[in-house]
Order: C-alpha cells, then sequence, then structure tokens
C-alpha cells in the first residue's frame, strides 16, 4: 500500500501503477518521447476494455536536443533560434521525421523476440487501430520532454444501474518514464500520482494542444506492424533473397565511395570483373589488412593487383613495395613505370636474414623501410613459416603495413599454408574476422578436425573467380551480343555456343581449349623390361620389412629409424628419424616411379646418383660414422664445393657427429645397403642400352612435331624435370637451330627466353634480334608461374598427369583473356604396357591409376595436393573432356558467396526497383514451403544497433524435424532454400515461434563466449615479465618526469598482447639481459618500428560496440 505519490520504479513499479489505473479507466492519454513495443507488452493485458487510446509520441530522429545545444555552446539564443526553426518547420519534413521514426519502430520489432505473446501483441495493436481504439501521432516540433500518462475513470453505476457521480474525473502520472520496458519499470525514473480534477483537466487541455500539432502516425505504424514478422505473409523466394543480400550486402556498396579519384591509365584498361575485384580488395584491406587475389590463372592478377596498388598509393598516399619471383621483376618495374606506382620492387629470392640484423634487415634499409603497402605476387612461396623468407616478411609486416597477395594457390598441401599467409597480415590470432571461434590458430585447428569450413573464412578476405564465374556473369553471348543467361550457362560449358569479356570497349575472348592424349608403349620404351624394373622400385608398406623383399629396393638409407636399436628409439636425438625415414622413403618411390614414366634418361640420371651417394654412405659406414643431417645431405648430393674423393669422406666425417654408429644395428644396415646397392647396379645395366633410337616416346614426340598444327605453330613443352628436358633438347635441337630453345632452372636469362618465345605479350622484354624468334620451347615448371606466354598455342606435357592443378598452371600460361588465338591445344602423353594394347583408352586409364595406387599406397598422404592422384580429373585430361578441365582448376573449396554476390549484382543493375524492396526487406521474416525432408532454417546476426548497415557475425542453421541442428554449411543451406519466385508459401507449424527462439537462444550464448573469448586477458610472455620487471626497477632509480612517463607508456603497451616478431625481439632482449637505458632505447626502437603507438590511442582501447542478436529470416519446410 503506498503512503505517498512518488513512482521512482524501485520501492514502487510505473507499470504496476499504469496497470493498476487501466483497470479502471475508459480512456487514457499518453505522451511519451519514445514508444518501443517491450513497454506495451507489459500493459498489453490492461488494454482490453480500453475504449480509446490516444498515443502522442515524440520525434527520435534528432541528435542534438535543446538541452545539448545550451550546454554545448553556452548560448541562449541558439535555443531561440532553433524553436522558432522548429514552430515552421515545413511539411514535407514532418513527414520525413514521421518515416524515420517509422523506420527506428521497425528496428524495434525487429529485434523483439519471436515468442507467442509478441506474435499476439503486433496484431492486437493492428486489430485496436482498425477498430479505432488506438490513435497514435508523433510530435515533429522538436523533443518531447515531458512525459505524462492521464486516464479517464469510466462511469460507475449502483446495484440498480443508475450512473454515480464520482470525486475525480480521473487520474495522471507525470515525470521521467518512456513507454518502454525500462521506462516503466527497470531504470531508476522519478514520477509522481497527480490528483484532483483541476489537475487533471488541465492535463488533459495541454494533451490536447500537442495532439493538434502533432502529425499522424496511425498509417506509418499500422504500415510497420503488418510488414513485421508476426503479420506480414513471407514467400519463400523473399527468404532465398533476404539470405543472399544480407550474406554479402558489404560486398554491395556503391562503387563510387572507393572510386579513384580520376580515371587513370590502369583502371581504363581493366573488365568489369576486374574492377569488382578492385573495389572489393581496397574495402577488404582497409577493413582486416589483407587480401588474397586468387583468380584462376589467365584472369589479369597482376592487372588487378596494379590497379588495387594504385588506388592506396592515389587515395591514400601509400608508399608501395611489391615483393615478387625473380622472374616477374621486369613486369612489375615496367608496371611501376608505366602507371606512375611510386613504388619499390624487391625479388622474393632477396628475403633472406642478413648476418648483421637477421630478419630486421628489411626495417633497417633506408630503400624499403618507409614502405606501408606491400604487394606480394605469388604469395604462396611465404606459406612456410619456418623459412627465412617468411621470417623477413613476419618482421617487416609486423608493424601493421597493408598488404595484398596475388596467388592463384594460396594453399599446397594443407589449410595451414593459408593461416601462414594469413598471419603475415593478420599477426595477432585474436580476430575481428566475423568468425567462431574468433582466434585464427583455434579456428584452423577446428578446421583440421573437419568442425569449421574453410569458405566461412575466406569468404571475408580472399577473391577468387574462374574462367567460368567470369563468362557466366560478366560474358556476351558471341552470336547475339547480349548478356549471357547465367540460368542457362549449359551450352557454354559443353561448348556449343561462345562468350567473350569486354575490355577497354574490345571483345576478349578466352580461347577454346582442345585436349588430345597422344599414346605410346612405355613397354616398348623400356625394350621390353618395364614390369621387370617397376618391380624393382616396390610397393609401399606401413613398416620396412625387418629382412628385404627380394628384387625389391627398401630404400635402406632414407629409413635410418628402422635400425636405431631400441634403447635409444624415443631418445633425441633418433626420436624424428622413424616418421621422417617413413616419409623419405615414400618420397623417393615416388620420385623413382615418376622419374621411371618421364623419361628413359632422367630415370638413368636418377639411379647413377643413387648410386654415388650409395657407395658413400656404405664407405662411411665402414669408416666409423653415419652420414647422416642437412649438411652431410649436401655433401652426399654434390652441393657442397668439395672435390676429392678422400676430401668427400673426411668431409662427411667432419659434420657427422649428429648420430653415434653405436646408436645404430651397424650390421642390419649394411646389409640393406649392400641390397640396395645390388639392385641399383642391375637397374642402371638394364636401362644404359636404351639409346634416344631406341626410345618409343621420344620418337613419339618427334613425330609429332612433324604434323600440323606443330609445324605451324608455337609449341611448349612441359616436363617435371631438368634432366628430361635436357634430354629432350638435345634430341630436339640436333642442328642447333636458334628457334628451339630450354629452360629448366633460374641460371638462364628467363625474360630474354620468354621475349623471343613471346614477343606479342611482352614487348617490354629486349632481346637479339639476330637470335630470331622461339617456336620450341621446353620447360620445366618453372616457366608455369606469373608468365605470360600467350603467343604460343600449343602445350605438349610430356609426363603423366596425376593431378589437374599442374596442367591448369601451364595452360595459364597460354590460356588468358584476350589471346589472339582461337584454339588452344594441349597434348597429353598416356603411356600403355604390351598387354593393354588393344584396350580401349578409359581401360588403359583403369590400369594406370591401379598402377599409381599399387606403387603409392599410403604414401600418398606425403605429397603436395597438386601431386595427389586425382582419378576423376585424369580421366577429363586423358579422354579429351576439354570442357571439363575448368571444373578442376585448384579452387580453395567453393566459395559460393561469389555467386550470390553476382546474381545480386545484377539484380542491382538491370531491376534496381527489385533489389531497392529485397534490400528494404525487414528482418526477422518468416515462410514456410514444401519439403519432403521437413525441419528448419534460420538465420541469425549479431548487429551493432548503433550501425545496423555494417555486416555481423552470422550463423546459418538449418534443423531436422526434432529442431536439432544438422548443418550450418553456407553452400548447402543456400541449397536446401533456393526456390524461384513464384512458390507459395505455406502455413507455419504451431510450434514454430518455440524453435526459432531456442535456436536464437542458442546463438546468444555462442555470441557470449566468442565476445568473452575476444576480451579474455592474455597471459605475459617471459620477455614481457622481463621487461616490465626491469622497467618497474629503472624507473626507481630516477626522477625525472618526462623520463618516468616515457617508462610508463613502454610498460603498458608491452602488456599488451604482441606479434611472434615482438615476441622474438623481446626474447632476445632477456638473453642479453639489457637494463637501464640500453633498455629503454631498444624498446623506444621496436615501439616506433612497430606503430605501437597506435595501439594504445583511445580508438583501440574503447570498450567495443555492443552487439545484439537479431533474427535476420527463418523458413520451416513442411
Amino acid at each position: 500500500m503506498m503512503n505517498n505519490d512518488i513512482v521512482d520504479n524501485r520501492q514502487e513499479k510505473l507499470v504496476d501503477q499504469i496497470n493498476r489505473i487501466l483497470s479502471t479507466s475508459e480512456s487514457a492519454h499518453f505522451a511519451v518521447g519514445y514508444f518501443f513495443l517491450s513497454g506495451f507488452t507489459a500493459i498489453a493485458p490492461r488494454l482490453t476494455n480500453i475504449k480509446q487510446l490516444r498515443l502522442l509520441i515524440g520525434n527520435t530522429t534528432n541528435q542534438e536536443t535543446l538541452d545539448q545545444l545550451a550546454e554545448g555552446y553556452k548560448r541562449l539564443e541558439l535555443v531561440q533560434d532553433t524553436l522558432e526553426e522548429q514552430n515552421y518547420i515545413k511539411r514535407s519534413f514532418r513527414q520525413h521525421i514521421a518515416t524515420e521514426t517509422a523506420e527506428n519502430l521497425r528496428s524495434t520489432v525487429e529485434l523483439m523476440d519471436q515468442t507467442d505473446d509478441r506474435e499476439t501483441l503486433v496484431k492486437n495493436l493492428i486489430q485496436m487501430i482498425e477498430e479505432g481504439r488506438l490513435d497514435v501521432r508523433i510530435y515533429t516540433k522538436g523533443r518531447l520532454h515531458a512525459k505524462a500518462y492521464i486516464f479517464d475513470y469510466g462511469k460507475v453505476y449502483d446495484q440498480n444501474g443508475n450512473p454515480l457521480e464520482r470525486n475525480e474525473n480521473g487520474i495522471a502520472i507525470a515525470g521521467s518514464s518512456n513507454l518502454s520496458l525500462s521506462g516503466i519499470s527497470n531504470n531508476t525514473e522519478l514520477n509522481v500520482i497527480v490528483h484532483g480534477n483541476n489537475n487533471h483537466s488541465a492535463l488533459t487541455d495541454w494533451f490536447n494542444e500537442l495532439w493538434e500539432e502533432a502529425e499522424d502516425f496511425n498509417a506509418n505504424l499500422m504500415a510497420e506492424m503488418q510488414q513485421s514478422w508476426a503479420i506480414a505473409p513471407t514467400s519463400p523466394y523473399d527468404i532465398y533473397m533476404k539470405t543472399l543480400y544480407m550474406l554479402v550486402r558489404d560486398r554491395l556498396e556503391e562503387e563510387s565511395s572507393v572510386t579513384l579519384l580520376s580515371e587513370d591509365e590502369i583502371s581504363k584498361q581493366l573488365a568489369d570483373f576486374q574492377k569488382v575485384a578492385v573495389n572489393q580488395a581496397v574495402k577488404i584491406i582497409n577493413e582486416y589488412g589483407g587480401c588474397f587475389v586468387s583468380d584462376v590463372v589467365g584472369l589479369g592478377k597482376s592487372f588487378i593487383g596494379t590497379a588495387i596498388v594504385k588506388r592506396f598509393e592515389q587515395i591514400q598516399r601509400t608508399r608501395p613495395l611489391i615483393i615478387c619471383p625473380r622472374p616477374l621483376m621486369e613486369m612489375w618495374e615496367r608496371y611501376n613505370e608505366v602507371y606512375h606506382l611510386n613504388a619499390r620492387v624487391l625479388s622474393m629470392g632477396k628475403l633472406t636474414e642478413s648476418e648483421d640484423d637477421g630478419a630486421r634487415w628489411l626495417l633497417e634499409d633506408f630503400r624499403f623501410k618507409d614502405r606501408d603497402f606491400v604487394l606480394i605476387d605469388e604469395s604462396h612461396h611465404l606459406r612456410n613459416l619456418g623459412t627465412q623468407r617468411y621470417r623477413v616478411m613476419e618482421t617487416f609486416l609486423a608493424s601493421g603495413k597493408q598488404c595484398c597477395f596475388l596467388t592463384a594457390t594460396p594453399r599446397n598441401k594443407t589449410a595451414w599454408d593459408i593461416y601462414n599467409q594469413i598471419k603475415l597480415f593478420h599477426q595477432d590470432d585474436q580476430t575481428d574476422i566475423p568468425v567462431d571461434p574468433p582466434h585464427l590458430q583455434q579456428y584452423f585447428q577446428l578446421l583440421e578436425k573437419g568442425d569449421r569450413k574453410l569458405p566461412n573464412l575466406l569468404s571475408h578476405i580472399l577473391i577468387r573467380r574462374t574462367r567460368n564465374h567470369i563468362l557466366r556473369w560478366y560474358g556476351y553471348d558471341a552470336a547475339t551480343h547480349t548478356r549471357v543467361d547465367s540460368q542457362n550457362f549449359q551450352p557454354y560449358l559443353q561448348g556449343k555456343r561462345r562468350a567473350y569479356i569486354q575490355v577497354g570497349g574490345k571483345h576478349r575472348f578466352f580461347p577454346k581449349r582442345e585436349l588430345e592424349t597422344i599414346e605410346y608403349s612405355i613397354e616398348n620404351t623400356y625394350q621390353g623390361l618395364y614390369q621387370q624394373i617397376r618391380g624393382y622400385l616396390g610397393k609401399s608398406r606401413k613398416r620396412q620389412k625387418k629382412t628385404p623383399v627380394k628384387d625389391e629396393l627398401c630404400y635402406a638409407r632414407y629409413g635410418l629409424g628402422n635400425y636405431v636399436v631400441k634403447s635409444k628409439q624415443k631418445q633425441d636425438p633418433y626420436l624424428s628419424l622413424q616418421s621422417a625415414g617413413a616419409n623419405l622413403r615414400g618420397l623417393m618411390r615416388v620420385l623413382l616411379f615418376k622419374r621411371f614414366e618421364s623419361s628413359v634418361y632422367a630415370f638413368q640420371k636418377t639411379i647413377e646418383r643413387l648410386l654415388k651417394t650409395y657407395e658413400y654412405f656404405d664407405r662411411a659406414l665402414n669408416d666409423g660414422f653415419v652420414p647422416a643431417g642437412e649438411d652431410a645431405q649436401s655433401i652426399l648430393h654434390g652441393e657442397a664445393n668439395i672435390g676429392e674423393e678422400t676430401d668427400i669422406l673426411q668431409g662427411l666425417k667432419q659434420v657427422s657427429d649428429k648420430y653415434r654408429i653405436e646408436d645404430f644395428d651397424r650390421d642390419r644396415l649394411h646389409e640393406h645397403i649392400q641390397h640396395d646397392l645390388t639392385l641399383l647396379h642391375q637397374i642402371l645395366e638394364l636401362v644404359k642400352p636404351i639409346t634416344p633410337d631406341k626410345d618409343t616416346k621420344l620418337q613419339t614426340l618427334i613425330s609429332k612435331l612433324n604434323q600440323s598444327p606443330f609445324r605451324e605453330g608455337k609449341c611448349l613443352i612441359f616436363t617435371q624435370y631438368a634432366d628430361t628436358a635436357q634430354y629432350l633438347y638435345d634430341n630436339l635441337n640436333l642442328d642447333n637451330n636458334s628457334a628451339i630453345e630450354v629452360i629448366y632452372s633460374n641460371d638462364k636469362n628467363k625474360a630474354r627466353i620468354v621475349g623471343r618465345f613471346a614477343p606479342k605479350a611482352n614487348p617490354e622484354q629486349k632481346w637479339n634480334q639476330k637470335e630470331g624468334e622461339i617456336k620450341t620451347l621446353i620447360a620445366t615448371d618453372v616457366l608455369a608461374e606469373g608468365l605470360n606466354l600467350q603467343d604460343g598455342n600449343i602445350i605438349i606435357n610430356y609426363d603423366l598427369h596425376w593431378n589437374p592443378v599442374k596442367l591448369i598452371q601451364r595452360f595459364g600460361r597460354i590460356d588468358r583473356i584476350g589471346s589472339e588465338n582461337d584454339v588452344i591445344y594441349g597434348y597429353n602423353f598416356l603411356p600403355e604396357t604390351g598387354l593393354e594394347k588393344n584396350l580401349k583408352l578409359r581401360e588403359k586409364l583403369k590400369h594406370r591409376i591401379q598402377e599409381i595406387h599399387d606403387t603409392i599406397g599410403e604414401d600418398a598422404a606425403i605429397l603436395d595436393r597438386a601431386e595427389q592422384l586425382n582419378e576423376e580429373a585424369m580421366y577429363a585430361i586423358y579422354e579429351q573432356e576439354s570442357e571439363q578441365l575448368s571444373l578442376f582448376e585448384a579452387t580453395e573449396d567453393s566459395l559460393d558467396l561469389n555467386e550470390a554476390e553476382e546474381i545480386l549484382r545484377r539484380l542491382k543493375k538491370e531491376n534496381p526497383e527489385e533489389f531497392t524492396r529485397i534490400a528494404n526487406l525487414p528482418h526477422g521474416l518468416r515462410s514456410s514451403k514444401f519439403s519432403l525432408n521437413k525441419g528448419t532454417y534460420i538465420f541469425c546476426e549479431a548487429t551493432n544497433p548503433n550501425r545496423p548497415e555494417l555486416k555481423g557475425y552470422q550463423q546459418l542453421f538449418l534443423l531436422d524435424e526434432q529442431g536439432e541442428i544438422i548443418s550450418r554449411d553456407v553452400p548447402q543451406i543456400l541449397g536446401k532454400i533456393y526456390t524461384h519466385p513464384q512458390e507459395k508459401s505455406l502455413s507455419l507449424p504451431k510450434n514454430y515461434n518455440a524453435i526459432v527462439m531456442g535456436i536464437k537462444q542458442q546463438f546468444e550464448q555462442e555470441l557470449q563466449h566468442r565476445n568473452a573469448e575476444k576480451d579474455h586477458r592474455h597471459q605475459l610472455t617471459q620477455g614481457q615479465r622481463y621487461i616490465s620487471k626491469e622497467l618497474r626497477a629503472y624507473y626507481k632509480t630516477i626522477s625525472d618526469p618526462d623520463l618516468q612517463r616515457s617508462l610508463d607508456i613502454l610498460e603498458q603497451t608491452f602488456r599488451q598482447p604482441i606479434t611472434n616478431v615482438l615476441r622474438r625481439e623481446l626474447n632476445q632482449i632477456k638473453r642479453e639481459g639489457l637494463t637501464d637505458i640500453a633498455l629503454l632505447n631498444r624498446l623506444k626502437q621496436l615501439y616506433h618500428q612497430h606503430n605501437l603507438g597506435e595501439e594504445m590511442t583511445p580508438k583501440k582501447l574503447r570498450k567495443p560496440e555492443t552487439s545484439i542478436a537479431t533474427i535476420i529470416c527463418s523458413e520451416a519446410f513442411v
């Protein structure tokens, strides 16, 4: 029982007083600054008997109130001026205020929990408006500061039904509380209950006066309610399009927001798909510090990269550094000069640690230390973090320089290849990239276990399109010159129709690919000895047998772990020998098998080298030591500069003190070495008599080169091995024809050879005209990366392809957009044995595939991804299905968001009204459609209420009929919800709200956990603890306030999370024992080199903005 009239939401709750008074009221009039449905929910049950509720709400769009003006500027005349302006506000602007207030109301509806009670509330509000019981107006003359809840009592009657006179006509509550959940129940508010008819009459007059000045809001409120999740019938198509839009909306911003200040030379030459990539990359780099441009080969990544560099140099005034493999130096120097990039160009081969500065030399070099934007071409060369070049780049980029990585193959063997590259521009594992967990290392660990998907991460930082993607979404039909129908692309895949891209107003085609298989008898090549020699190479086995298999190499020198005595096997340095040995044996077997197929000559040279190293190894054993370790391997393989045989043995002995011969089963090792030596000698004697004129494979090639189209065109002959390349050159160029050339290492002038082979594509390359153009170029994959050789129209792959990656990379040298060749040819050698002569091609392929399995077996796991067997691709290559080849382009898993983006980009261009409709669809939409597999789809996002345009952390959920999550995979879910515009929505199941809210609650819990992980305090490293201790000790010895302040800043800075580079630097400081002024100077140097001042800015230290779990849309499958 109240003993006063004060309502402060502490002792007395306003919501309780409003509900109590409503129960005896006939009508009510509320004047509030803000209207939120949360407040209405708390009083909704008491509104049933109210005949009329007039609701006057304030303008929620004006960000500066009069109080703020007066307080901020201390000039009361400004308040008077503003009041005058508000009295004469234009009608159009009043409507604008009403519209914006309606949009704010929409946000409150979107954020409501989708419960049965909330759904009923929205329906009741609409019913009250339709019945005339609820009337809403908006006060547009500035803020509505006063809040009043005025109640009119209804008539009362005696027992006979006669009206009785009441002492009071009504009652009111005035004060600070808005009609929101916090305003009427939770906040610290102050309100007073106002009694008396005079007061009631005066408040009613005050309300009526404001009411007459206000704008009608019923239509706006009705529209928002009827479009809300609780009412609006939504089609399955709108759910699909809403999903696509929300997934990629950040990629669809107006290009004008990032356009160049002026139309420069490079932007004029870009195709539309390249311009899109540039705009996307700029956004990604600005947001996350780095970006991968990973379009497949032949799509002009270098041009895209050049335009990105130009964009940052021109708009942000960056000082670029371009790092690339040495063969690409001249190309980048030319781009730098022609397009005025103001960049420095550095060869990747220079990224080695120096004697003086170690990995820090790039930071010390005056030519590079001020460079703040770094483009790395062929960045996959930096995938291994244990290399010197990686440490140099990691150190250089640790200060947070912006990066652009160009590579068609960011992943070579495992997803950790990508992680290592990401960590160059994103060196802190804690991340703002919207993935769960928000920790890169933990995410990749889950990825390795199969609990996360790589595209969910890459979609935020990697741009990748295939050739078919470009033609489908940016192409024009060659016959009709109209845009390619993206929904009817099959004829282009099948080669029945052709499409081109528009580049600089010109039609640019991709050449048509034609594959042809060249069969030859490997049995005849090896003079009937193929099966015998293949048997010598052996089979893959989990464990090496204690007794060698007769007539089968046991690769003893490469499996030393098998010969370590049992008592030493689990001790250093022998612990790693077991696994390393298994891998080495497998790699050697693969190497011999592939060289065996490549050429007789390559196989023979390999056997000769193996014999030499085995013989030295055996002599070392006889001399009482085990020649193992990196230095010993260098000597055994002839890499060290040692001449005489006795010097070699002496050199081996000097570097072979890591392993003691007493720790090995010396007799068994010697026996197995002798076994291998015997077989290697036998193999060599078998292949020595096979001269070039008896080499069936070589003679088949020579015969082909004398036929069309080889005689007319320019031909690239690729092989994996330098020995084979030299062998082909020696036998194809018996008369020293300058039109034939070979290149298989970086020793030759690659730029000159490229210029001679493809002068049209490389006009900047200078070469001696007397030498003439090259018509036939024999090369290893030293030419398969980054170079433009599109003057050529023929590729011959001399070795058997296990995997399409290298084939596609090689094709990329000549299969490039804008090529003058209508057709390019790919010829692939396929061996057959004598028994297979009369078999069909597919049967021969089955035999080759089985042969690979038999020989390699489980050793396939240790191969790089580009080397692993891909059976499906082998059939496509050798059965000459050129239209299927693009399906095997080395994608980093399917990034289906690319397609979603293109669908919406095209819709925006061709049907802007429909695009705007989709973009303006409210959150929370629900629909239902027929499906054989019943279940539910729910899309949740953590949105920032202050910046709703920003894309937040998203999760898509696919549930089974019992409401259990069965998938979060975006491509799978997009396939599930895909539909056509005509599909009708069905009725929602009865328990639908409960299912949706259950997932929303789970998403909220995950969001809390994710935010907690991001805010988790880190543990100091040993180096950081040392720094902190020594700085405090030094602080006590000085009195200079400026110096003390510097020490405070340094200690605070170096207690923050640090990069691996800084961790190494601080550990080095600890090892050196630096103290006092020496420590201060070194820390100051690191502070400036790594831009650590930015880490301590208010922007970096401010509390993260709140994010709210929002249901974007959902759908039932019934």
